[in-house]
């Protein structure tokens, strides 16, 4: 048995050779009723795309208490060498259950990357047992530009709703995108291929172990790739639909302070990085969405968002005032009035609000959980503002709509970089 580290192991039930081309890292945690239709597409787009090259099955399984591993072995047996990384979940990872519902995340990744840096994998691709709609071409689009092309790290970009993904589109993609001056759509590497090089790194950074590294682990590593020479793609997949385990879903407060909080921890650690960045570059994508695939309705009722925030301007903006400049009170004071049709929060205004609460982030005003929890009813005051400017819009309006938002805090970024460095101005 093979220690590889971060509190995994690894078990290999044939010999490997020496060096394989594609290692595949399957992790999951109570995956049973999707593991094997993931584990048949990922092996029939070995056999269709990749049928010269030396492969290798890592199974991740984060302490399943079905018979997801059971599965996936039945699904993958008589391919090619199945290695397995035996990852059970602490206490600790159970109490504080990530977004992605996956415990001890940050371990079964690590054994995986350690696995396939051991075999000397030119190429090792991640995906999640518990995605329903995965197809063989997902192996081809990720894999292929780090084995053809040279690429270092390919993550997906999915068609989705207008509305889905909101939290990324609204603070995480505009945030990540104006650090590290990378138009990477989805930050957070859930599923994702990466080369030698890229797998040398992540392996060395410090992040494995850190506090919140069961959360915030995805975002971490794309910060990782984006803050250094490394050469980044994207890959379209089409819809990304994940099924459900049966846990009651997080709640939006707990979502925002490990998604954002995880962000933030993020700037602190990248300060030297991000600082010296300016302006941003598109990332080559690999594939085309098949956009005439219907999408699942998604309704949101603007209105409730609207009366959500300004119940919460009235009961939090003292606490708002330890965070947020007199000014930004005051603009935030004015969207209080006026009918729900015409309810807009400019996008400079949200840019700073942010920022402005990565710094109090930094500084601790107030504990970071209440820091961060208290900028949910804002966060939800910026969504109703985009359903309302957008409704009616087509899909190519939308995202030009995103891409203004950007711009904005891309332009704001001087405001960020000043206060981190001067932060007596943080309420001025």
């Amino acid at each position: 048995m093979a220690s590889t580290g971060s509190s995994s192991s690894v078990v290999i039930s044939e010999p490997a050779s020496s060096q394989v081309d594609i290692v595949v890292g399957l992790t999951s945690y109570n995956d049973a009723a999707t593991v094997g239709r993931v584990a048949a597409a990922v092996r029939d787009g070995l056999a269709r795309h990749f049928a010269g090259a030396a492969s290798r099955f890592v199974l991740a399984d984060c302490g399943s208490t079905d018979d997801t591993p059971v599965r996936a072995r039945d699904s993958l047996s008589g391919t090619a060498d199945i290695l397995e990384v035996a990852s059970a979940p602490t206490t600790t990872d159970l109490l504080e259950l990530p977004y992605h519902g996956v415990p001890g995340k940050a371990r079964a990744l690590h054994g995986v990357l350690t696995t396939a840096k051991n075999l000397g994998a030119r190429a090792c691709v991640v995906l999640d047992a518990g995605i329903e709609t995965v197809t063989p071409q997902w192996l081809q689009r990720l894999a292929e530009p780090v084995l053809t092309h040279g690429f270092d790290l390919v993550v997906p970009f999915y068609h989705r709703h207008r509305y889905e993904g909101a939290l990324t589109k609204g603070i995480v993609y505009p945030m990540f995108r104006a650090l590290y001056g990378v138009r990477l759509r989805q930050p957070a590497t859930g599923e994702f291929a990466c080369s030698s090089r890229l797998l040398d790194r992540f392996l060395d950074e410090d992040v494995w172990d850190r506090e919140g590294a069961q959360v915030g682990i995805d975002l971490w590593l794309g910060g990782s790739a984006a803050s250094d020479d490394f050469r980044i793609g994207e890959a379209a997949l089409g819809i990304r639909r994940h099924h459900v385990h049966g846990e009651e879903a997080l709640d939006l407060g707990t979502t925002v302070t490990q998604v954002v909080g995880s962000l933030f921890a993020d700037l602190e650690k990248r300060v030297e990085r991000w600082q010296r960045v300016r302006g941003s570059v598109a990332m080559q994508q690999f594939g085309e969405l098949a956009t005439e695939t219907p999408l699942q309705s998604v309704s949101v009722d603007h209105e409730k968002l609207i009366e959500s925030y300004r119940l919460a301007y009235r009961e939090l903006r003292d606490i708002w005032t330890w965070v947020l400049p007199p000014r930004t009170i005051i603009d935030l004071r004015r969207l209080m009035d006026g009918p729900a049709a015409s309810f807009r929060l400019d996008d400079g205004l949200w840019a700073r609000i942010v920022y402005d609460f990565a710094l109090g982030y930094r500084l601790r005003v107030l504990a970071r959980e209440h820091i961060l929890r208290s900028l949910v009813p804002l966060y939800l005051a910026w969504l109703a503002s985009f359903i309302v400017e957008d409704r009616d819009s087509s899909e190519e309006d939308v995202e030009r709509r995103l891409e203004r938002l950007c711009a904005a805090f891309e332009a704001q970024k001087p405001y960020l970089i000043s206060k981190w460095r001067w932060p007596e101005r943080l309420r001025t």
